[in-house]
């Protein structure tokens, strides 16, 4: 059976010093230099490397890329990448400009980011090209940025169009007032919502408001850095793919594909949560282990998610738990997911809705680590805080004119404002109708509700961003 290629295609200053930190690590689990991209005494790395990674040459002295693409709109962090990164990276595929997005969507959407997409694109196809079997793409954004809202939302759209059948899992890092830079970000982050909503095959959520406070709380930094939440959000990737990157329990890998085929009941409903255990901080991962009961409660406690709401309040529509490290402990890992799946608030109509993966390889700071996806309906709540933050600026068309002037209008803006209440509102019905006895689910109710998504499918539809600007 062939692997699985994987993509990944960082934007913006926030996705690629993330992709950095990311390609540091899986680099270090599968035995492959971070500089030189070779492999101690030519030996083959371990596990499926060819997952994210091509080989060049057949000798001894082979070395191995990662299969990446890195953009930005302003040249900083991709030459400090550049500078820093020895000989890993195929340096055509570290793109950049020199004028940045100056933290507009507009400007990466419409104006710079339209310049620099052909040659994105054409990269992109050569790393299609040397891949065997695209298993799926990984996109590193965040939402706040002008580069990683504009031009990654024009990326996914130029990705799906051309290849609709590759499933594309977005990474989105939400802004955070405690970490903030950009006083425009809640309005880049509802632009971005609309392509992450009606093109992505799933968006898995980083909110820095949830980051910041694990990195306090949890690693007892007074004052985290960006770098404090981007090694958060390193280690729950590196749990993430690591089912793609070994053969796991019974040998059997687990795709892009399979965990969103796994995760999204509904197309409307692809948005989710993530959590990691045990959260210990960095300096004592070595000498502090947390038992697996320990591990798993973790994971389903609300002070663990990387996202600032409470998962247990709301309904929980699908589950993913992925272990990795010593298999000893496999017994009573089944035991403890057993016995806290009968405590979780989960929807009537998805009673099976929950999957378990197991990968004997640990990570580079755990000897056992685990890895919580989750879909639950109280991501509306993460999203109604930025549409909140949004609607406060946009009453007064604070900083409007900078998106106005890019060519944007107040009906384009007022569309994808109620996009984003649709996505929210899709959730609420979830959260609805997941609570209610199957006895007292009527056939009236049911009409209603296929009447909601209806109405739900012809709005995502008619707030196409593309076919507004085309209209202006």
């Amino acid at each position: 059976m062939k692997v699985n290629n994987t993509i990944v295609v960082s934007v913006g200053q926030a996705g690629n010093q993330i992709a950095a930190s990311f390609w540091k690590t899986i680099c270090q689990e599968h035995g492959i230099d971070p500089q030189t991209g070779q492999t101690a005494k030519g030996e083959e790395p371990r596990g499926n490397w060819s997952a994210f990674f091509s080989k060049l040459g057949d000798s001894s002295s082979s070395s191995f890329v990662p299969r990446t693409l890195m953009v930005d709109l302003e040249p900083s962090v991709i030459e400090n990448i550049r500078a820093t990164s020895g000989s890993l990276f195929n340096p055509a595929n570290l793109m950049c400009r020199s004028e940045g997005a100056g933290g507009n969507f507009a400007v990466g959407y419409l104006g710079e980011g339209r310049e620099i997409l052909p040659e994105v694109m054409a990269r992109f196809e050569t790393e299609v090209d040397r891949c065997d079997n695209v298993g799926g793409v990984i996109i590193l954004q965040a939402t706040g940025g002008g580069t990683g809202s504009g031009l990654g939302s024009l990326i996914i759209e130029a990705i799906k169009e051309r290849h609709p059948e590759f499933p594309v899992l977005s990474c989105a890092i939400l802004p955070s007032p405690q970490v903030s830079s950009v006083v425009t970000e809640p309005y880049n982050t509802v632009f971005a919502l609309n392509t992450l909503r009606r093109v992505a095959d799933a968006c898995l959520i980083f909110d820095n408001e949830a980051l910041f406070q694990l990195a306090h709380r949890k690693w007892n930094i007074e004052s985290p850095t960006v770098d404090d939440l981007n090694l958060l959000i390193t280690e729950a990737l590196a749990g993430l793919t690591a089912s793609m990157r070994f053969s796991g329990f019974l040998t059997v890998e687990i795709s892009l594909r399979e965990l969103l085929t796994n995760l999204v009941p509904q197309p409307s409903l692809h948005f989710l949560m993530i959590s990691f255990a045990p959260l210990t901080p960095p300096d004592r991962s070595k000498f502090e282990e947390m038992s697996v009961d320990e591990m798993i409660k973790s994971l389903f406690d609300n002070d663990s998610v990387f996202a600032a709401c409470s998962p247990m309040e709301g309904r929980f529509l699908s589950t993913a738990v992925l272990y990795r490290g010593v298999m000893d402990d496999k017994p009573q890992a089944d035991a403890a997911l057993a016995a806290i799946r009968e405590t979780l608030p989960l929807t009537y109509w998805i009673p099976t809705a929950f999957k378990i993966g197991y990968v004997e390889q640990p990570g580079v700071a755990h000897r056992k680590s685990m890895v919580l996806l989750a879909n639950n309906t109280e991501v509306a709540r993460v999203l109604d805080r930025i549409c909140h933050n949004f609607d406060k600026l946009w009453q007064r068309k604070a900083f409007a004119n900078w998106y106005l002037n890019e060519g944007m209008s107040d009906d384009q803006i007022n569309a994808l404002r109620a996009s984003a209440q649709e996505l929210i509102q899709s959730y609420q019905v979830a959260e609805e109708s997941g609570a209610k006895a199957k006895v007292q689910d009527s056939p009236e109710v049911a009409a209603r509700a296929a009447g909601r998504a209806a109405d739900d499918s012809a709005s995502r539809s008619s707030v196409s961003l593309r076919d507004l600007v085309d209209r202006r």
